[in-house]
């Protein structure tokens, strides 16, 4: 009676161990299943690269199957409050950040589902190009030698030239210039072509302006 209870409790203990270890494998093949389906979604050749003025960037992978992935950034690792969402479930994945602020570190992860990825826990990162200020080229002056020239001028007879060239400033000079036809042709000169340019091209026509595109000669 007593070998009967025995060999009862030792089968019982076996069919016990065996229910045991089905019930794991089912577990893990279990496991195993639900982690092939899901998986395939992990970022994967992930880059980062700044636009050349940069004010922008983009952000790229892929992944073996087609997913939509958030781009959560900001400029220090523990304040990612901005985000950029894709609009379509791909492969390629092409993210835009804009506007940046160039020359400033950027901080960013990749958020698909309730998945975060990161690189071991650490944002990625990357630096946005240093925007290049060009200045305005000053445009090319010729100096032309300021010699005497003239140009054909007029005056009225005001008594206040030599018209009949006595070397005398008088009445019959003014009479012999009515009498002529009322007009005395004077010479003038040419004016100087650094004048009236504004060089620096700020706006302002002054002294400064003449003086650089003098020098500049």
């Amino acid at each position: 009676m007593k070998g009967k209870v025995k060999a009862k409790t030792i089968i019982i203990t076996v069919i016990l161990l065996l229910a045991g270890v089905l019930g794991v494998l089912g577990v893990n093949t279990a496991k195993t299943y639900l982690g092939s389906a899901a998986g395939g979604m992990d970022p994967q050749n992930i880059r980062a690269e700044s636009n050349e003025d940069g004010r922008g960037a983009e952000i790229t992978w892929v992944s073996d199957k087609e997913s939509m992935g958030v781009v959560e950034y900001g400029t220090t690792p523990a304040s990612l409050l901005l985000r950029a969402v894709e609009s379509q479930a791909v492969l390629s994945h092409r993210v835009a950040l804009a506007p940046l602020k160039p020359n400033v570190s950027y901080y960013f992860r990749i958020r698909v589902g309730d998945e975060i990825y990161d690189n071991g826990g650490i944002p990625y990162s990357f630096r946005t190009e240093a925007s290049v200020v060009v200045s305005p080229t000053p445009p090319k002056v010729t100096i032309v030698p300021l010699v005497p020239t003239t140009v054909p001028g007029v005056t009225t007879c005001d008594g206040t030239s030599d018209y009949n060239g006595d070397g005398v400033v008088n009445s019959l000079d003014r009479i012999d210039c009515l009498s002529g036809g009322g007009l005395v042709t004077v010479p003038t000169i040419a004016s100087d072509v650094c004048s009236n340019v504004d060089y620096d091209q700020n706006g302002i026509i002054n002294s400064m302006d003449r003086i650089k595109c003098l020098q500049a000669q």
